[in-house]
């Protein structure tokens, strides 16, 4: 009985842990604010294509015309090529439509789509291409 009783436990123990990794997984909205959207137009100068969550690094403008680096936050690296591969590359010039972090001054933005003007790439306006 008490071995059954230890067995219960751990993986009652084991359900829980698991179940508030991915809860605080989720937790976008301590970071960005969800109810915002800004639009950002730059150039892409780094890459950080990974999982759960691709980081695309993108030098925008700012109102003095001095470069700011914004890190946005996106989907899975294999999430984030199109159904026929493609896929972003340092120097491409991209529009980014995010919400924006909880302090503007982060330059930070939670995906929500982007496009590629030079060629009509895009992300975010198809099945699955959500960051979640």
């Amino acid at each position: 009985m008490r071995k059954t009783q230890l067995l219960v436990l751990f993986v009652a123990v084991v359900m829980l842990a698991s179940a508030m990794t991915a809860y605080a997984h989720h937790s976008f909205a301590a970071t960005y604010q969800q109810d915002k959207k800004i639009t950002i137009q730059g150039k892409v100068v780094q890459l950080l294509m990974r999982n759960p969550h691709s980081f695309i690094h993108v030098e925008v403008m700012d109102e003095a015309g001095k470069p700011v680096t914004w890190s946005i936050e996106g989907g899975g690296a294999t999430q984030m090529k199109n159904t026929n591969g493609d896929v972003l590359k340092v120097g491409d010039k991209v529009e980014v439509v995010c919400n924006p972090g909880r302090s503007l001054d982060a330059h930070r933005g939670r995906l929500i789509s982007m496009k590629r003007p030079s060629d009509g790439w895009e992300w975010g306006n198809r099945a699955g291409q959500v960051v979640e």
